[in-house]
């Protein structure tokens, strides 16, 4: 528990420090508020119905991956879920700190934490696949761009061999590794619970289809959330290029999931300052964005924690 106390300690400051080190050198609040001023409304509001869109494609997919695994969920109970998640997330490290409540949520009808948790991971695996996949093929059409920011590179590196990482993990190899550990109180039954966990993921080796399923809604939803931070930057009468928002976006997104900050506060903010910098965008344009960003996730995630109180 003190360990839990200090790691969120350490990630609040680590946030604020980083946000409050951007104020004092980088943005200007003055200038941020001119241009929240001068925003284009109906982009805005195009931008955010986009988020309906992708809780429908989010669902969807989680849905069909239940499915494999034999269990049928209502599609509704699955987008209040991810909403649920989404009002943990403003509060937890990282953009998977709902996933928790999500697999808890899906549990009721998988009756098995395991099972869900696998479930989950591989919900989250195929849209990692996919941004990895945006990010490297819009990376090799605009080199110049992605020389530029070594970070690129480093953050498909690092999101490529994570991914490999959890692969490797479920092949039946590293199961026999597993069954080699002692025999012996506590780690007999962390051994057993990995071992069903690595079966459990193995499994939906044998749902071809709906693992292509899955993969198809996670394509069109990380479109969609790409067109989401486009029209943001229509919205602020940023003129980069859409190609590039399928360079930068997955790239940005890849940083947040290293679990430094709270919910990628501070990050994000620094990402897009030196990202749009190579278009000469402002420091006070780049920090608006990701403050629209942050302002759109704040409003879902009280939708998702009016859904939480009310369905207590």
């Amino acid at each position: 528990m003190r360990f839990k106390n200090f790691s969120f300690i350490f990630k609040l400051v680590f946030s604020l420090t980083i946000l409050i080190l951007l104020l004092c050198f980088k943005v200007s609040l003055r200038e941020v508020g001119v241009t929240l001023k001068g925003v284009i409304i109906p982009w805005l509001l195009l931008s955010f119905s986009l988020h309906a869109l992708g809780l429908i494609f989010s669902a969807i997919r989680w849905q069909i991956l239940m499915a494999a695994q034999g269990d049928k969920v209502p599609l509704l109970f699955l987008i209040k879920s991810y909403l649920v998640g989404t009002f943990f997330n403003n509060f937890l490290p990282t953009r998977f700190g709902g996933d928790v409540v999500r697999i808890w949520d899906s549990r009721r009808y998988s009756h098995s934490l395991i099972k869900s948790t696998a479930t989950i991971l591989v919900e989250r695996l195929s849209g990692i696949l996919i941004l990895l996949a945006f990010g490297l093929i819009a990376s090799l059409t605009r080199i110049e761009m992605a020389s530029r920011f070594p970070v690129i590179w480093l953050a498909l590196g690092l999101g490529s061999g994570g991914l490999l990482l959890i692969i490797i993990f479920f092949f039946p190899l590293s199961q026999k590794f597993v069954e080699s550990w002692p025999k012996a109180g506590k780690i007999e039954t962390i051994k057993k619970k990995i071992i069903e966990f690595q079966k459990t993921g193995r499994s939906f080796r044998h749902h071809p289809a709906r693992l292509a399923q899955a993969l198809f809604w996670a394509l069109l939803l990380q479109i969609n959330v790409i067109l989401h931070y486009y029209l943001i930057g229509l919205s602020l009468k940023i003129s980069i290029p859409l190609l590039d928002y399928f360079i930068f976006v997955p790239i940005v997104l890849l940083l947040l999931t290293i679990p430094v900050t709270i919910n990628g506060l501070g990050l994000r903010e620094g990402a897009y300052i030196e990202i749009f910098g190579f278009y000469s965008i402002s420091p006070a344009i780049a920090f608006t964005f990701s403050l629209i960003d942050v302002i759109f996730m704040l409003i879902l995630g009280i939708i998702g924690g009016i859904i939480y109180i009310f369905r207590k």
